[in-house]
């Protein structure tokens, strides 16, 4: 997938792989529903670690993302062992507000999608704006599509 996407596309999409471990997998022997969370979660984070930010430099300065919707679609199940890869993508970004799609793969079959919005809220939960260096970063990545701009 990587190689189709032009230098702005790929710095707005990653991917991460993980290994299915014994432990998160259910009696079945399959992933256990809860655990695609996690991954996702680990995805996302690694996805703006390759950003060169790291989520708990932000939490230290009172920024944190938190999930204010989650939706996933399970297609297949993934089982142990196997190796799941995330491309992670950005959809929608504003200065309070990030849009993440998701797509789980094992050996090149789509198993699971999911989607994700996280709020940037401060210390006491409250919605705050996102710090300029975060937004810089994203208005970088961020594909461009003719003269039009961003309502973001």
């Amino acid at each position: 997938m990587s190689e189709a996407l032009s230098d702005a596309e790929a710095k707005s999409h990653h991917e991460h792989s993980i290994r299915v471990r014994y432990a998160e997998c259910d009696a079945m022997g399959y992933l256990h529903h809860a655990r695609y969370f996690v991954f996702i979660e680990e995805a996302r984070t690694e996805a703006l670690r390759a950003q060169g930010v790291r989520y708990r430099d932000l939490e230290r300065e009172g920024v944190f993302f938190v999930v204010a919707k989650l939706a996933c679609r399970y297609i297949r199940p993934i089982g142990y062992d196997d190796v799941v890869l995330i491309h992670t993508s950005i959809e929608r970004f504003t200065r309070t507000r990030i849009d993440h799609n998701y797509l789980l793969y094992c050996d090149g079959e789509l198993k699971s999608e999911a989607t994700t919005t996280l709020a940037c809220v401060g210390r006491d939960g409250s919605p705050i704006v996102m710090p300029d260096r975060i937004w810089d970063l994203q208005q970088r990545a961020r594909p461009r599509r003719g003269d039009g701009g961003d309502d973001g």
